[in-house]
């Protein structure tokens, strides 16, 4: 919901500029389900969220008004082989609250299959929504004279609408016997007006390209500020489904704060709600620090 208030506030100088006249861009407030479910092959159970939407003031977007809890849904995930039910659990949260989800044990995503998921919730229409999941990435990691590149294969069967590439060096730590990862995340970039790093996102290029500096900067900080050296380089690629690489292109600003997307336009693909039921397919690899950098 917070993506309307910013448009509203972004389209509003420039209709103030040809009229003085009064105009408040807030719509009536309807009450909706939003649906947010990420098929992933890799993860031991799915899960579907459902939330209420909520009302805001203008002024304060993010002060929610009227939002209540889904306390009954009845939600399933079919293919053309096998319907799957989902059980409502309450999980608990990192800051220790519980949050009422929809989990299936089940149900393990297959690449290429198209899986139709229905949500009912007393008082609302039926809500449906389809994703197929993508190809594994087949993540590799190689050096370049200035760089390390990380590369997900994209001539797949089903190949994704985007990727989305992580790299970590990877150092170890005996504590009590037993043996602690530690690891820190190298940046794509510095940029120079933010005075900041700047890290990857979605993209649909097959490549990403991090800097050989950047690199050995952050294997540097972690020999002096965890006492650890770094061991491994490790990448992970994500291959996204449209639907996800278009929720976030979309939530995030686009790759131009300024621009108006027009390739991919829709907000959501769930019919009678709003949300987003997707599936991406994560691949990792890993190589040797010194082998690689050193190469």
């Amino acid at each position: 919901m917070r993506i309307r208030y910013f448009l509203s506030f972004l389209i509003l100088p420039l209709l103030l500029t040809g009229c003085e006249n009064t105009f408040t861009p807030k719509a009536p407030y309807e009450e909706r389900i939003v649906v947010f479910s990420v098929l992933d092959p890799t993860a031991s159970y799915q899960v579907v969220r459902l939330e209420t939407t909520f009302d805001a003031e203008l002024d304060n977007p993010d002060e929610r008004i009227g939002q209540r809890a889904i306390d009954s849904a009845r939600v399933t995930i079919a293919s053309d082989r096998r319907n799957f039910i989902f059980r409502d659990t309450l999980i608990t949260l990192g800051d220790g609250s519980q949050k009422r989800v929809w989990i299936n044990h089940d149900l393990k995503p297959t690449e290429g299959i198209t899986y139709t998921m229905t949500v009912d919730v007393p008082g609302f229409e039926r809500i449906t929504a389809s994703t197929q999941v993508p190809s594994r990435s087949y993540v590799q990691i190689q050096n370049t004279l200035n760089g390390i590149r990380v590369i997900g294969e994209d001539e797949t069967a089903y190949p994704p609408d985007g990727f989305y590439f992580r790299l970590w060096v990877v150092g170890e730590r005996i504590e009590g016997g037993n043996t602690t990862q530690i690891r820190r995340e190298v940046p794509l970039r510095f940029d120079n007006d933010a005075g900041s790093y700047v890290f990857t996102e979605p993209t649909r290029q097959s490549v990403e390209l991090f800097n050989l500096s950047d690199v050995v900067r952050v294997h540097d900080e972690m020999r002096s500020v965890d006492q650890v050296s770094g061991k491994y380089l490790v990448a992970t690629g994500y291959s996204l489904d449209k639907f996800i690489y278009s929720y976030y292109k979309l939530a995030r600003g686009f790759d131009d704060p300024v621009s108006v997307r027009q390739d991919r336009p829709d907000v959501t693909n769930v019919t009678n709600g709003v949300g987003i039921f997707g599936a991406l397919y994560p691949d990792s690899n890993r190589v040797s620090y010194r082998a690689i950098v050193t190469q």
